[in-house]
This record gives C-alpha cells, sequence and structure tokens, in this order.
C-alpha cells in the first residue's frame, strides 16, 4: 500500500503535460508583441519550487540586399562593397532558419527577501570550420545570454554572466531582460543602436523604484585599424586554447566598467550612463627606432544617454518612443557598425579613436495584431592622424591616404591557374576609412494568430544604409545598401 501510494504521487507530480512543456522549453518561446524579451506569464512549468519559462521562436527568413556582402542574416555595416567593384554589381539573397531562438528562464523565491533568477537564451548564428550551405546548412548553436542572479527585498541585485551590456539603452531599470533592443529582424540591428553581449558582473540598487543605479564589469576587447601601422606595434593574438585561432583577441589590461543611473518618474524611463576602458599595446622595438621596447597603457571612455517615453491609450501601449546616444573615445566596437576603438600614433603608441553613436526610435501599435517600426540612426568616427619624420601619415582618416581604386573592378588569377576571382585593389590603394554610417529602417510584424496555442507573426523591413568615408587623395567614395528583410515566426506559449 505505501509502495503503491508513492507511485501514485509520482505518477502525480510528472505528468505527461509536465514532461511535454519541458521539452518544449528547449524548443520554443513567447515574445511579447511589443518587447524582445518578455515572456507570456501563462507559459509556466514548475518544478521543485522553480518557475520554468520557455523563450525563443522558431523561424523562417529572408533577406534581399541590392549588393553582395555574402553575409546570413546579420549584416555587415562596414563591410558593404563601394559602387563598381565585383559585388557592387551582384545582388544577394539568404534564407535562413538560424535565428531560431530556444531557451529559458528559471525564477524561485526563497523567501520574502531572496530571488534568485536564471536565463538561457541561444540561436544558431555562428559557424564551424566545417560548416556551409552546400547541402545540410550544418550550423552551430551559440549563446546569446546566460546568467544568474540574485534580488533582495531592499532592491539589491547581483548577476553575472553572459548578458546584454548596461551600456546597452533600457526600457525599464538597470536590471537585464529591460533592454530597448530594436524589433528588427536583422541580427545586426540598427546603425546607431549601442550594445554587445557579453560576460559581465553587475550590481542593481532600486530607490522607490523611481530611481536606479547599475554597476557592472564587463568582457573587454578591443577593434583595432588603421594604417601605416608602425611593424614593432603588437596589439594582440590569435585565439589560443577555446578561443577561435581565425580571429584576433587584444590584450586589454582590465574588464570595461560601466555605470548606469536610471529615473523612472512616472512618464517614461530616463537614463544617463559612461564608460571606462584601458587599452594597451607592446611596442617590440629591438633596434631601437622608436624609443625602445615598451608597454602603454591608454585609457579610454564615453558618456551616453538615453530615453523611452510609451504613450498610453486605454491602459494600452499604442506608440513608443525612444532616443539613445554615446559619445567619447574607444567606444567604437559598442556600435551596430563595428568601427574602430583605436589606432597607433607615428611612435607606435596605442590611442583611442573619438566616435559618436545616436539613434531614435519609433514603434507603433496600432492594434494588437499589428506592430509598425521606425529607426534612424548614425556613427560617426573621427580622424586621428599623427605624422612620422618623413611626412607619412599614420593613423586613420588621413587626407593623405590613397582612395583612387576603391570604386574599381579588380582580378586576380586563382591559385593554380584556372579562371579569375574577384580581387582587392592594389595595396595602398583604397583606404576607404568610414567617416560615418547612417541607416534609416521602415518595418512591421502583424500577428496572425495569438492565442492559448501562442502566436504566428509575419514581419518585413527595408533598409537604406549608407557608409561614408573621410575624403583622401582619389575622391571621397561612398557605399549604399538597400536591402529588404522577411520573417514568418511561431511562437509557443
Amino acid at each position: 500500500m505505501h509502495r503503491s501510494n508513492a507511485r501514485a504521487r509520482v505518477r502525480r507530480r510528472v505528468r505527461p503535460s509536465s514532461v511535454a512543456w519541458l521539452l518544449a522549453a528547449t524548443l520554443a518561446a513567447p515574445i511579447a508583441a511589443h518587447g524582445q524579451d518578455i515572456t507570456d506569464t501563462t507559459a509556466k512549468i514548475r518544478y521543485k519550487g522553480l518557475t520554468l519559462t520557455p523563450i525563443g521562436y522558431f523561424a523562417g527568413e529572408a533577406v534581399f540586399r541590392s549588393h553582395n556582402e555574402t553575409a546570413d542574416i546579420g549584416s555587415n555595416f562596414n563591410a558593404i562593397p563601394f559602387s563598381h567593384t565585383t559585388n557592387y554589381n551582384l545582388t544577394e539573397f539568404r534564407g535562413s532558419a538560424r535565428q531560431s531562438r530556444i531557451g529559458l528562464a528559471a525564477d524561485a523565491k526563497v523567501n520574502d527577501d531572496l530571488g534568485l533568477h536564471g536565463y538561457w537564451e541561444s540561436d544558431f548564428l555562428s559557424s564551424g570550420t566545417t560548416s556551409n550551405s552546400n547541402e545540410s546548412n550544418s550550423y552551430t548553436l551559440r549563446i546569446r545570454q546566460f546568467w544568474g542572479g540574485a534580488t533582495l527585498a531592499s532592491g539589491t541585485g547581483f548577476y553575472a554572466g553572459q548578458m546584454w551590456s548596461l551600456l546597452t539603452p533600457a526600457k525599464t531599470g538597470v536590471t537585464p531582460r529591460g533592454e530597448a533592443v530594436p524589433l528588427d529582424i536583422d541580427a545586426q540591428y540598427s546603425a546607431g543602436f549601442d550594445w554587445a553581449r557579453q560576460w559581465g558582473l553587475r550590481f542593481t540598487q532600486s530607490f522607490e523604484k523611481v530611481a536606479f543605479l547599475g554597476i557592472s564589469l564587463e568582457e573587454s576587447q578591443m577593434t583595432f585599424g588603421g594604417h601605416g601601422i608602425p611593424t614593432q606595434v603588437f596589439v594582440g593574438n590569435p585565439g589560443g586554447s577555446q578561443l577561435n585561432a581565425t580571429t584576433n583577441y587584444s590584450t586589454d589590461l582590465t574588464p570595461d566598467l560601466v555605470a548606469k543611473l536610471a529615473f523612472e518618474p512616472g512618464f517614461g524611463h530616463w537614463e544617463i550612463k559612461a564608460i571606462g576602458r584601458t587599452f594597451r599595446d607592446r611596442i617590440v622595438d629591438t633596434l631601437g627606432v622608436l624609443g625602445g621596447s615598451k608597454t602603454v597603457v591608454r585609457t579610454a571612455g564615453g558618456v551616453g544617454v538615453g530615453v523611452w517615453f510609451p504613450f498610453m491609450y486605454e491602459k494600452r501601449d499604442v506608440f513608443d518612443f525612444g532616443v539613445s546616444g554615446l559619445w567619447g573615445n574607444g567606444i567604437g566596437r559598442y556600435g551596430s557598425s563595428q568601427l574602430i576603438d583605436a589606432t597607433t600614433r607615428a611612435d607606435g603608441k596605442i590611442v583611442p579613436v573619438r566616435a559618436a553613436h545616436a539613434l531614435v526610435s519609433m514603434e507603433a501599435h496600432p492594434t494588437k495584431q499589428l506592430d509598425v517600426f521606425l529607426y534612424g540612426g548614425t556613427e560617426y568616427e573621427y580622424r586621428m592622424v599623427t605624422y612620422n619624420a618623413k611626412g607619412a601619415a599614420i593613423g586613420y582618416g588621413a587626407p593623405t591616404f590613397k582612395n583612387t581604386n576603391c570604386e574599381k573592378e579588380f582580378q586576380t588569377p586563382a591559385a593554380g591557374g584556372g579562371p579569375f576571382v574577384p580581387g582587392a585593389p592594389p595595396s595602398g590603394t583604397c583606404t576607404g576609412d568610414t567617416r560615418d554610417m547612417w541607416e534609416g529602417t521602415l518595418g512591421f510584424w502583424y500577428s496572425f494568430y495569438r492565442g492559448a496555442f501562442g502566436r504566428i507573426a509575419w514581419g518585413a523591413e527595408y533598409h537604406y544604409l549608407s557608409k561614408n568615408t573621410w575624403v583622401g587623395v582619389g575622391g571621397q567614395p561612398q557605399a549604399i545598401e538597400p536591402m529588404g528583410y522577411t520573417s514568418i515566426r511561431y511562437y509557443i506559449p
């Protein structure tokens, strides 16, 4: 009798429907119409005191670009081709399911004073060394977010793991999952949007739910570039153990430090933020032509603001307006365009490059089924130029750099003979340093069905992207990229 009762209790605890929900947690997810990471409160799984919520969606998407980038559903803004190059004269179509998302949120109330939280979110926008689109489209799973945290009744919070940077504009507070992420289908979002998803250790404090303070230590990584850089300069290494051997990793001295102060006085979300960074290079000057070997450390950083203002009608959000901006030295990698953070002076010493980013967001929700969005953004990179003893320019954006061959089509012989293949201009004849990127995006999401079985949504958007360069010898080349995206997604409750 005792064993039968025990088995009955087990059967009551682990019902087939509960198992199905648990499996669905790794396959599907809810997303509210007006937010990327807001989950459906009806889709809950109870497990040993935890509340589990599925995160994600199934997606079938496509992009058409007027000029070829050889990119998947995430655009490569700073690599759009100049006019009359081979890729400029070719259009591009890509179909993809790789932005489909899986994940799980876990929440537990330990007692009246302590809550525990965990969040996992992944997609397939990553590739391994054997990935290709020839037959099986075998691409790899990647982490978008994976973090854990604890909150106290006093309004204090602690979070650790991979998450959106605290620098990312927010709709609410300073805790993870309050970010104002554009509704773009393009996985690179919009020019002018400041963001990163990276390791972070974050402390937050709420003051009567009106003022919010966030401080975080975040993963450091420097994007480096420029021209005429002395050969004695060392800034990083290709990846070693458990890192990507085909990319370079900078040797920064400290984590990035980000601080944000937000206010929600009853009419919108208002924030000011700041970031501090350190860059480092090593001058290996064994011949003494640059004053001897040395390690050079430079500090960098910026300040930013953000506003997110929802307009309500009959207790329903019908329109959202947002503005965000960031200005400072060495902030390039936090923009969607991925412009450089730093270059060097003529003496080889590393120096941050000044930049400014801005984004205006408008999202209308005329019905519960329809969302319409419009984004306009820009990222501006200042010149950073010095000259060596011979008068040669070193750095970024110099008027003496050559742009003579940026807009010409070149060919190079294929290895081992055979037909010619598209080639790059001869070295030193197309500098093409980006001065500013600007982009306008118009799109919509329409939900054909929203109910107990989830949501079916169709989206489409149009992008107009312009890359504008610093003037140099031979002119000031420009690259224009009109793009169209479409997506069908099934969100399971």
